[in-house]
């Protein structure tokens, strides 16, 4: 009786399960009594211990006993751009699956404000596009809460949910946040999964020359049915999946 595939299976469960485990006893870091004002004071250099390559984002997570806190540093101006006029994404999974979750989104300026700036000839505004964007931001985008109906709430809410954003005098764009724990639903004895990205779209332009049959139903990849050459192109899109941590609370 040949054991090697049985035994070669079972060797890649353990891994995959220990490799599941490990993520699964990430803890996060303590921090308590933070002010929400994306003021790096708060938060030490060797805090901000994770880089997201694909962004450009360094950024730390932790928490306290009443609050999940977010801290992003960005330190390119483009990927700056991108960040206030599509805003951070920040998504929490209960369940610890890569899967969706209570999201909150900010910044998002306001659509009426750049609609009226973007009339105007002045090209004063639009030297700092930056700080335009910020000045502009009226509210939250939250999806998927249990007990918040989809779509704009308030900076300054009720629900615990309190975002920040500035650039620094480094030229560095600071995101901070706090999401309260109970508004989540995070049972602290559980693992749960955060996602964070850039609300970012990607989009892939393509030209393929496509699949035509034959009059007799025999089939010419990128040819008509008198053997001409045919193409047809598109567009893609799709989010920029972010980057996921299994982690579970830090504890006092």
């Amino acid at each position: 009786m040949n054991t090697v595939p049985n035994l070669t299976i079972l060797l890649l469960l353990i891994c995959l399960f220990t490799d599941s485990t490990l993520k699964a006893q990430e803890r996060l870091a303590w921090k308590e009594k933070l002010q929400i004002d994306a003021d790096f004071s708060d938060w030490q250099e060797d805090s901000l211990q994770y880089f997201y390559e694909d962004q450009g984002l360094k950024y730390s997570i932790a928490n306290d006993n009443e609050y999940l806190y977010v801290y992003i540093q960005v330190p390119h101006q483009m990927q700056q751009l991108k960040a206030i006029y599509n805003g951070f994404n920040i998504t929490i999974n209960t369940e610890a699956k890569e899967k969706p979750g209570p999201s909150v989104i900010f910044p998002l300026p306001d659509k009426a404000a750049l609609r009226a700036v973007n009339e105007e000839s002045s090209t004063e505004k639009a030297v700092n596009r930056r700080e335009f964007g910020l000045k502009t931001v009226r509210a939250i985008f939250v999806r998927n809460f249990d007990g918040i109906v989809d779509g704009m709430i308030s900076i300054n809410n009720n629900y615990g949910i309190r975002p920040a954003a500035k650039i620094d005098s480094a030229d560095v764009l600071n995101y901070e946040l706090a999401i309260r724990l109970d508004e989540i639903g995070i049972d602290k004895s559980k693992p749960f999964a955060v996602n964070l990205r850039i609300n970012e779209i990607i989009t892939t332009r393509y030209t393929d020359p496509g699949f035509r049959r034959y009059r007799y139903g025999y089939p010419y990849y990128g040819m008509d049915p008198y053997g001409r050459s045919t193409s047809r192109s598109g567009i893609t899109r799709k989010e920029v999946p972010g980057v996921w941590h299994i982690v579970t609370l830090a504890n006092n």
